[in-house]
């Protein structure tokens, strides 16, 4: 494929808000395209909702409920238990009762009155009243009253946060005191006056603290192991146990309104690059087809999504390859697998994030190795043995990779494995048939089987135009081996080549492969006449497709194998005719000799048109072709031919790929005719469509050539 030039896809992405009128066109996909996308993106909601509404709604687990069922860990992992972690954060936060803090200002304040209570005697701290009531007092009385006041405040000092806790203390200490009960009352109200609370609590600090000590409290972390229980049936589902399962991938019974977004504009934004992607490859896809894949699609998600209950990898990513493979060109077929068997494991299993990246690598080995494992095979038994091998080698990835992951790798799982490789072989043997017979998609089987002989258009070629026949095989050979050398789809050009003449069937006399006995029919008609009948064999051919069922792509081959090429041979008898009647010439129109086309549009009609117009010439030609540089000369004057007519203008061969193709041609030319005698080229305007152009021309030396039509 050419490289893709920068901002092409944005481009063509404007371009998709106009409608394409033309559905050859390339500027533009057309509404199928728009169809398909809607159809995916319909299917992706109704397979997430009817999961949910049938599925997890009543299997799945809720908050503050009792499980459904016994929940085991898909996955080893470690998790932080936040309950058990914030339990013993609280526990040692509680140890932290108050924070308790010196007032110095009142400590300062105390020790002062302490001191001249002690140096002096002095009791200016007291009230006038008790000052008065103290210095009454017998001297003697006195001096022992400011003693016991003076032990008391010394002891009770910066000890007490309140003023209750403060007298608790003062009358602790005065019960044991030397004093008369009035004496300790008035020791007591001294003692009031001179002691003031030192010591506050500060609850800033204390919750400053707090917050410390919680902190510096290690998170608790527990490990779950492969298969270990998460939650029995019956268990309530706390939070924290809900936040595991939802961590493992298990889905709740809530609805899926995250999931759902994502999956729409996950499958949207596939979806339109599958179809720029698939035009920039140049394959021209139609309805049925696009339909088709998305039937697929939607059988792959929706048994992805099926098989997700018994937490089980469904392989039916193997079904989708081998379909893909099978019938679209394998390019594109890979780009299709590959995405879309990913959204199958983002649908089918959501949150479950070793999954997604278990299926992204399935998903990878499984379209890159059908490359390998599905090829041609000649029954349907071949078929079934390749798709089971493609299944083992998907299966040893897998394991591998489950294994890498830390998942169950066990003999039940290879078994069922290795029952689901079994099981979607068969599926996809089976029911290739339908899609062959609904969408007309082209399977190697059906084209083996449209190209036997046995078939009835075949073998009516063999009995009513046997020269035709003769030269569909020939032809069929031809490409083929042309086809094969240069990678494309040699069966399809084959059984192509073997329907492309078909129409010759209505009248296989007026074709110069079919005549005998020098008997020529267009003798006898008017050149115009004779162009009609030949120009007809087209249609007739189309006719007939439609009538024995033909699929679109063999029509493909009738309808583009002459493309737009004029019979300048009846078109020169003409003119010459209506000159010799007195005319100029100029009532001619060229139409009436043209081929009503289409050109080629796919590479595997062109190579055909080529492959037809060579052997034409071959058999054209007088006399014997001397050697390799005759039949090069050979080939080159119909591919010059053919790209100065316009014939290609729709198909996207380089310059480097019609070389190869020459190259190819000249090859096996070679080796088709090398016990044979060749005949040579009489020029390059004589030898490019004699067949079907000069089926009744009276002199073998008259050749005809390709001109672009009026």
């Amino acid at each position: 494929m050419d490289k893709i030039p920068r901002h092409s896809f944005l481009k063509w992405l404007r371009g998709r808000v106009y409608w394409d009128k033309d559905k050859r066109s390339g500027d533009g996909p057309h509404v199928t395209y728009w169809l398909f996308q809607l159809s995916l993106v319909l299917a992706s909601v109704m397979i997430v909702m009817f999961g949910w509404f049938f599925i997890d709604r009543n299997e799945s687990y809720r908050v503050g409920y009792p499980s459904p069922r016994v929940y085991l860990a898909q996955s080893s992992a470690r998790f932080l238990d936040e309950e058990a972690t914030a339990d013993q954060k609280e526990r040692a936060s509680g140890q932290i009762v108050d924070v308790r803090v010196r007032d110095f200002a009142a400590t300062a304040m105390v020790e002062g009155r302490i001191a001249a209570l002690r140096d002096r005697g002095s009791i200016d701290f007291a009230p006038a009243q008790l000052v008065d009531l103290v210095d009454a007092l017998p001297s003697e009385s006195r001096a022992g009253l400011l003693a016991v006041v003076q032990s008391v405040a010394e002891e009770n000092f910066d000890k007490s946060v309140n003023v209750s806790e403060q007298s608790a203390r003062i009358w602790d200490s005065l019960r044991g005191a030397n004093l008369s009960q009035a004496d300790k009352n008035l020791a007591y109200q001294l003692l009031e006056a001179l002691l003031t609370p030192t010591v506050v609590e500060d609850q800033e600090m204390a919750g400053r603290l707090r917050r410390e000590v919680s902190g510096g409290i290690s998170p608790v972390v527990r490990e779950i192991r492969l298969g270990s229980v998460i939650a029995e049936r019956g268990q309530v589902v706390t939070p924290e146990i809900a936040r595991i399962l939802r961590s493992q991938g298990y889905p709740d019974a809530a609805i899926p309104w995250k999931h759902l977004a994502f999956v729409v504009l996950a499958v949207l934004a596939w979806s339109t690059w599958l179809t720029w992607i698939a035009d920039k490859m140049g394959v021209a896809l139609k309805a049925t087809e696009w339909t088709y894949v998305a039937v697929l699609l939607i059988i792959d998600w929706g048994a992805q999504r099926w098989f997700v209950r018994w937490s089980i990898d469904s392989l039916s990513v193997l079904a989708l390859t081998g379909w893909l493979f099978l019938t679209i060109k394998p390019a594109l077929a890979f780009h299709i697998a590959l995405g879309g068997s990913l959204l199958g494991y983002l649908l089918a299993f959501p949150g479950m994030t070793y999954a997604v990246a278990v299926g992204c690598i399935v998903c990878g080995v499984a379209s890159g190795a059908s490359f390998m494992f599905i090829k041609e095979a000649s029954s349907r038994i071949m078929i079934w043995r390749n798709i089971f091998s493609l299944g083992l080698f998907i299966t040893a990835a897998s394991l591998f990779i489950r294994w890498g992951f830390g998942l169950p790798v066990s003999l039940n799982v290879l078994v069922a494995y290795l029952l689901l490789c079994a099981f979607w072989s068969s599926i996809v043997v089976a029911v290739l048939p339908l899609w062959e017979s609904v969408f007309e998609m082209l399977s190697p089987l059906r084209l083996l089987e449209m190209s036997h002989p046995s078939q009835p258009l075949l073998k009516r070629l063999q009995l009513e135009a046997p020269g035709t026949y003769h030269h569909t095989i020939t032809v069929g050979t031809l490409v083929e081996a042309v086809a094969d050398r240069l990678g494309m789809n040699g069966l399809l050009v084959r059984t192509g080549a073997y329907y492309h003449d078909i129409g010759k069937l209505k009248r296989p006399h007026y074709f110069v492969e079919n005549q005998s006995f020098g008997d020529n029919i267009h003798d006898r008609l008017a050149p115009r006449d004779s162009a009609r009948i030949i120009l007809q064999h087209v249609k007739d051919g189309m006719d007939m497709a439609g009538e024995y069922k033909l699929p679109e792509g063999i029509k493909r081959f009738i309808e583009e194998h002459h493309g737009r090429t004029f019979l300048s041979y009846f078109y020169n008898k003409a003119v010459a005719a209506d000159k010799e009647q007195g005319g100029d010439g100029s009532g001619i129109d060229k139409a009436d000799f043209t081929y009503p086309g289409p050109t080629p549009q796919s590479r595997e009609t062109a190579l055909l048109m080529l492959a037809d117009s060579t052997e034409a010439a071959l058999k054209s030609l007088d006399k014997p072709l001397s050697g390799r540089p005759d039949v090069e000369k050979l080939v080159e004057s119909v591919m010059d031919s053919k790209m100065a007519s316009g014939q290609f203008m729709d198909v996207d061969f380089t310059l480097k790929e019609l070389n190869a193709i020459k190259t190819a041609f000249i090859e096996v030319l070679m080796s088709m005719y090398h016990t044979r005698e060749i005949k040579p080229i009489a020029s390059a305007d004589e030898e490019e469509t004699k067949r079907h152009e000069a089926a009744g021309a009276p002199d073998k030396s008259a050749a005809v050539s390709d001109a672009p039509a009026a």
